[in-house]
């Protein structure tokens, strides 16, 4: 039993948390170099790649804080350390540093009730099983929703497995670290963080009624109080409430601080051109014109419009603006999903309870499910009610994010991975705090060793296959990157044009972190995407085309447009003649390999049956 001396509690010993925590780190980065000899290191979306730019000065040329994605404050410090390090991958680099530190605060924590190294060893080893297991493709192609998600979750680990004992000073020193998870999770992806925010409840939730309780069990006075009076005792008060509303209050300050940066009514007109163009595309989508023609024609929204929505180069229209979006995600707010609302609510409750078994979840949904049983049979075992209602309530609340999700259709697996990880961790966290914080009579040890064999066969079965994807994602990549790599190189090498890419032909784009950086300005953007009629886009373009509008920089005579072989462009054709314009896309180049290379198109006017370029001077 010697193995379990000093349990409950952080060891106080300087030198052994020095220890721990050089284990830690050594421990992830262990992992990271594993990952980097295997594989490239990949931003996971389009999203991920226009952040960078922006921050970089790939996009506009200067490095810039507005992102629009991630609030001010963070995008201002990494813009700024850009202009310090300009040819240096900071994004990719801060995106994995937050994954490592949320690896190695748990891991720290976890080893931190042990005295024994041979324990330490073992809970470390099981660890990093099972969160390969879990984040394998999260490690590899890193997206900052799953960036926000995980410190979150780190930050429900965190704050419960914190000593219930602590005095107010010393729970905040301890729970600081937690706090700060919150903040910055907030910053990279406030949609995120709200998203997890139930999870952060439970945390709280579950470590304030455990302090009561050990209030009431420990008073001595004279009238033995109820534990609800416990929960508001002058102590708690200090701890919880005042630390919810710094909490809160730090929030506020880091909305306030992106309010301000963003205060310009330039920049508040795109961000609600981005919110409405969000509605339309994550959410509620468009009705088809042909089944839907009648509503269209009565709100003016044309045929022409309606094509341009469709294939995402709404950019060519200056007229499609907020107003023609909102219009459209009212409209298709209410035929989305056919039926009265309690049969909306009836296929969600449906869809939810499959997602916890289905195959295509795994091994995240089966992780979770084992931590249910886990802590339902170490009830059992110990006799003890206390769970009950701790599992019930994080059911509850795990309950409210996946409802919503699911509701208005955006179960993407970058938002429900880090839900699946925040309530994985609150039951570890559950089972940590009562198999490892004290000492345990023989059938408790058993259990241990039945809990952590079980997570360990889980983690030894889904390894192997998510291995195995990230592999096969890396070989589709590549091939990806081949035709990519071809386009930039050809605009760099004709730095004096600029191009003008179809949407639909960039949605596969792709980055690698670390290889091949190279943040100096790109002479080319997209013909639409969630950065037009921003602020910075409208410069860019200025800069470039001398124009203020897309319509009339095609016509320009160093600007080319760009789509893959096998896209549809004749909407750029027809678009002109909605305006009584005559144009024709005359192919100047190809570049790429394969079956489906880029083609470049020079858009010209003819006038008076003769062709010719609009100047740009």
């Amino acid at each position: 039993m010697t193995e379990e001396k000093g349990a409950g509690m952080v060891n106080s010993n300087t030198q052994e948390k020095i220890g721990n925590i050089l284990f830690s780190c050594f421990v992830v980065l262990g992992v990271y170099v594993a990952g980097a000899y295997f594989f490239d290191f990949f931003y996971d979306l389009n999203d991920d790649m226009v952040i960078k730019d922006i921050l970089s000065g790939a996009y506009y040329g200067i490095p810039d804080g507005h992102t629009n994605q991630m609030l001010y404050p963070i995008g201002f410090l990494l813009s700024c350390i850009y202009r310090l390090l300009p040819q240096v991958s900071v994004l990719g680099a801060f995106f994995c540093l937050c994954m490592g530190f949320c690896f190695i605060m748990i891991t720290y924590r976890m080893i931190g009730f042990f005295k024994s190294n041979k324990v330490k060893i073992t809970t470390v080893i099981l660890m990093t099983m099972v969160f390969t297991s879990l984040m394998i493709w999260e490690l590899i192609y890193v997206q900052y929703s799953v960036v926000c998600g995980c410190l979150s979750a780190a930050a429900c680990f965190w704050f419960y497995t914190t000593p219930v004992e602590c005095e107010p000073k010393e729970f905040w020193k301890k729970n600081f670290p937690a706090l700060l998870l919150v903040w910055l999770a907030f910053m990279i992806r406030s949609e995120m963080l709200l998203l997890t925010a139930p999870f952060i409840a439970v945390a709280g939730i579950l470590h304030w009624a455990e302090a009561a309780k050990l209030e009431k069990d420990d008073y001595n006075g004279i009238e033995r109080k109820k534990e609800w009076q416990h929960v508001l005792s002058k102590g708690n008060v200090l701890k919880y409430i005042t630390f919810i509303v710094v909490l809160i209050t730090g929030l506020g300050i880091l909305l306030g601080m992106d309010y301000l940066a963003y205060r310009g009514q330039d920049w508040q007109e795109y961000r609600k051109f981005f919110d409405a163009r969000t509605e339309v595309y994550d959410f509620t989508w468009y009705p088809n014109y042909e089944e839907q023609q009648k509503f269209y024609e009565e709100n003016d929204i044309s045929e022409m419009q309606y094509r341009l929505i469709d294939n995402y180069n709404f950019g060519l229209d200056e007229s499609i603006d907020e107003n023609t979006l909102r219009t459209i995600a009212s409209y298709g707010e209410k035929s989305k999903m056919p039926g009265s609302t309690a049969h909306r609510i009836k296929i969600t409750l449906w869809e939810m309870t499959n997602r916890l078994f289905s195959l295509e979840e795994v091994p995240y949904n089966y992780f979770v499910l084992v931590g249910y049983g886990l802590v339902i049979g170490l009830s059992v075992i110990q006799k003890e009610k206390k769970y009950v209602w701790k599992l019930i309530l994080l059911f509850f609340m795990r309950c409210i994010p996946w409802f919503y999700v699911i509701y208005v259709q955006r179960a993407v697996t970058r938002i429900t991975h880090p839900l699946y990880i925040a309530e994985f961790l609150i039951l570890l966290a559950i089972l940590v705090k009562e198999l490892y914080d004290r000492p345990l009579w023989n059938v408790e040890r058993y259990y241990r060793m039945a809990a952590a064999g079980v997570l360990a066969i889980i983690a030894l079965i889904s390894l192997p296959m998510g291995f195995g994807k990230v592999k096969a994602e890396q070989v589709r990549r590549e091939q990806v990157l081949v035709n990519q790599n071809l386009l930039d190189d050809y605009a760099k090498s004709n730095s004096e044009n600029f191009y003008y890419l179809d949407v639909y032909s960039t949605v596969g784009f792709i980055e690698k972190m670390f290889a091949g950086v190279d943040n100096s300005q790109k002479n080319y953007d997209l013909l639409g995407g969630w950065f037009y009629k921003s602020p910075l886009q409208k410069e860019n373009m200025l800069k470039h085309t001398e124009s203020t509008t897309i319509e009339e920089a095609l016509l320009k005579d160093n600007v080319y447009f760009v789509a893959e072989k096998e896209a549809e462009i004749s909407f750029i054709e027809d678009y002109y003649k909605t305006k009584n314009r005559k144009v024709t896309l005359e192919l100047q180049d190809t570049v790429g390999e394969g079956e489906n290379p880029f083609l470049i198109y020079k858009v010209t006017e003819d006038l008076n049956g003769k062709k010719t370029f609009n100047k740009k001077n």
